[in-house]
C-alpha cells in the first residue's frame, strides 16, 4: 500500500502531462517564449534519457504542428525515442514524430561558417553482403580533415539525405574526404536509393 503510494512517477508520463498542461502555449510559441516553456520540456526529457533532444518547427502543415523527437545519432537511445514517441497522447495540434526525417527539401547545411550542399558530396561504397556491413566513403568538396566543424555539417546533411535512423543503423561506417575528382563517385542524392535497394535485396 504505501510502496504505492510513495511510487515515482515514471519521466515519461510526466514528459507529456507538461506538453498537455502546456498544448496551447506550444503550439503557438513566439520567440520569446522558448527559453521558459521549452527549457522545462528538456529538463523533463532528460529524465528519459540526457541524450534526447527535440525540434520543433514554426511552419505548419495542415493545421499542425510537428513534434521531432531525436536519439542524437546514437543509436543506443533510439529504444527511448521508441518509448517516448509510443507514449504520447493523442493532441488535436501536434503530430510527434520519432527520429529527424530524410528533407528533400533542404538542399544544404551550415555551421560555423562552413557551408556545404548536397552538390558538394560524392561518395563510393562497399557493401558486405554476409554481415549486412555498409561501408560509405564521401568526398567533399573543400573538406579540411583537421577542421572538426566540416565532420559536423556533413553528417547533418547526410541526416537530410537519409534521415537520422538510417544514418545510425543502416551505414557501418562513414569515411570523409576530400573531392579530387568526379570520376566512378555517385552523387549523394543516390544513397536513399542504395539503401533501399539493399534493404530489397536488389543491390549486392
Amino acid at each position: 500500500m504505501f510502496g504505492n503510494l510513495f511510487k515515482k512517477k515514471d519521466p515519461i508520463e510526466k514528459f507529456w502531462q507538461y506538453f498537455i498542461d502546456h498544448e496551447k502555449e506550444l503550439y503557438n510559441f513566439r520567440d520569446e517564449d522558448i527559453e521558459n516553456l521549452f527549457g522545462d520540456l528538456y529538463r523533463l526529457i532528460s529524465k528519459v534519457n540526457n541524450q534526447l533532444v527535440f525540434s520543433v518547427p514554426k511552419p505548419l502543415i495542415d493545421g499542425k504542428r510537428e513534434f521531432t523527437i531525436s536519439g542524437s545519432r546514437i543509436a543506443k537511445n533510439f529504444p527511448d525515442v521508441k518509448r517516448l514517441v509510443e507514449g504520447a497522447p493523442e493532441m488535436d495540434n501536434f503530430t510527434i514524430v520519432a527520429f529527424n526525417q530524410r528533407n528533400d527539401d533542404e538542399h544544404g547545411t551550415s555551421t560555423n561558417d562552413i557551408e556545404i550542399t548536397r552538390d558538394d558530396i560524392f561518395f563510393d561504397y562497399t557493401y558486405e553482403q554476409e554481415q549486412n556491413e555498409l561501408f560509405v566513403s564521401l568526398y567533399i568538396k573543400g573538406f579540411k580533415e583537421e577542421n572538426d566543424d566540416y565532420y559536423a555539417v556533413v553528417l547533418d546533411l547526410l541526416e537530410l539525405v537519409i534521415g537520422e535512423y538510417a544514418l545510425a543503423t543502416e551505414i557501418t561506417e562513414v569515411e570523409f574526404n576530400m573531392l579530387n575528382t568526379k570520376y566512378d563517385l555517385l552523387p549523394i542524392n543516390d544513397l536513399p536509393k542504395i539503401l533501399e535497394d539493399i534493404k530489397k535485396g536488389t543491390r549486392l
